[in-house]
Order: structure tokens, then C-alpha cells, then sequence
């Protein structure tokens, strides 16, 4: 799964030049990097609307118009990319609101003893790239105005990141990816394409700081290199 990421680039010009959106949009919205993003947390997406791409603030975890709760987002953080035309949760959304979830890395945990030992994977170059998403905007009984919550699509891990966990986020890895998955009429063989495992080279990973483990803390700390501990280091070689 792909229960926490980042997005650490400081440069907004840079961030908006690889997601493919205006620049403005980041400055309204006072863009400001992501060190340990959390679900139900709020955070924004990129959609495309008659080919442009924006940005839209949104809420992590899926929820959609018959829910009985915003809670049920905690569910609905991931979504298999096996079972998104099948599963209700996200078979709407998998056929007509796709969205890229803008980051630079993601965490996952291995287990030494009852303490949980964070690896951050990351590109080699640090650069931002696109979670394959999806997203809903729905109003739920008794609220006045719709919300905007998405999803993460899993897939089978790479080999890098098989040492550690069993599933990763589909990453679309160039702006070609994140075209053909945005496109509204795109066929759904063509989707399915898209989501696999990143290329072993796209990712590397990195020991951090056991501060990543709660969510209260945001800041460059969390992705801090460590020493590997013991048992870690032939996980990550």
C-alpha cells in the first residue's frame, strides 16, 4: 500500500513545469513542501479539463455520494489497480474522474521487534513525479457542499521496493504517462497498461528517521538519512 509520501521540491516554477500547470495556481494556494503527507489529510490533485491541466485541492481518501460517513475514506486510501472496474468504490471513478496525485517519494515500513522502521523510496534526482489517482466530488447526506477526496492506485512492487513491501503506487513516470492517463476517452485496455511497476532504475531507497512514524511531524527530519539497522541494509541493497 502507499500510506504516507512527499513532496519536498522547493522551487514552485519547477513543480508546475513537471505537473504541467500554472504556476499561479501553486502561488494561490501558498505551495509550501510536504514532508510526511497523511491520509485524511487535505492535499490537492491534478485533473484535466478539454486538455488543460490544473490543480484542485482534495482530501485523501476516497469517499463517494452513499457513504454514510467521511470516515469511510480511511478505507479507500488505495485502491488495486486489479479491481478498480470491478470494486464499487472505484469503478465511476477508474472510467470518468482520473486525477495524477503530485509527489516526490513514499514511505514503507519494515518491522524490527514491535518498532516500525521506515524507508523512504524516492527518484535518484529527487524530482517530482505523478501517483496514478482517482477522484470524486461528493456531497454526503446532511452536508451543504460537495467534497473532493481521491484515491492512490497500487500495483505489484518493483524489485526495489519488493524488499520491503508487497505493494507500491503506480507511478506515471513522464509527462506522456500522465496525458494518456488524464485523457477522458482513453480505452480501458489502454489504462490497465499503464498500471505497473515503476522501472527498477526510477527509485532508490533510503533509511529515515523513525520520525516519519507519526503524523504529527512534517518537516525535513522525516526524510533525514540513518544508518540501516541491523537486518535493513541487505533489504535495501
Amino acid at each position: 500500500m502507499c500510506g504516507r509520501f512527499t513532496i519536498t521540491e522547493e522551487n514552485q516554477d519547477e513543480v508546475a513545469r513537471v505537473l504541467g500547470v500554472p504556476v499561479e495556481q501553486l502561488v494561490e494556494w501558498s505551495y509550501t513542501p510536504r514532508y510526511n503527507v497523511a491520509p485524511m489529510q487535505p492535499y490537492w490533485i491534478v485533473t484535466s479539463d478539454q486538455e488543460a491541466r490544473s490543480l484542485r485541492p482534495a482530501t485523501w481518501g476516497l469517499v463517494n455520494w452513499y457513504e454514510t460517513s467521511r470516515r469511510e475514506g480511511a478505507k479507500h486510501i488505495n485502491a488495486r489497480a486489479d479491481s478498480l472496474a470491478s470494486r464499487r468504490p472505484y469503478r465511476e471513478a477508474f472510467a470518468a474522474t482520473r486525477c495524477v496525485v503530485p509527489a516526490d517519494g513514499f514511505f514503507e515500513w519494515s518491522a524490527e521487534g514491535k518498532q516500525r522502521i521506515p524507508t523512504w523510496f524516492h527518484r535518484p534526482d529527487r524530482q517530482v513525479f505523478g501517483f496514478a489517482g482517482l477522484f470524486t466530488s461528493a456531497r454526503l447526506a446532511g452536508e451543504s457542499e460537495p467534497t473532493t477526496t481521491f484515491t492512490i492506485i497500487t500495483t505489484e512492487p518493483n524489485e526495489v521496493v519488493a524488499r520491503v513491501h508487497d505493494r507500491m503506487p503506480v507511478i506515471l513516470t513522464d509527462d506522456a504517462a500522465m496525458d494518456e492517463w488524464l485523457y477522458p476517452k482513453q480505452t480501458p485496455k489502454r489504462l490497465q497498461e499503464l498500471l505497473v511497476p515503476a522501472p527498477v532504475h526510477f527509485l532508490t531507497a533510503t533509511p529515515v528517521s523513525t520520525r516519519v512514524n507519526s503524523v504529527v511531524n512534517d518537516d525535513p527530519e522525516c526524510i533525514e538519512e540513518v544508518p540501516p539497522r541491523p537486518g535493513q541494509g541487505t533489504l535495501l541493497l
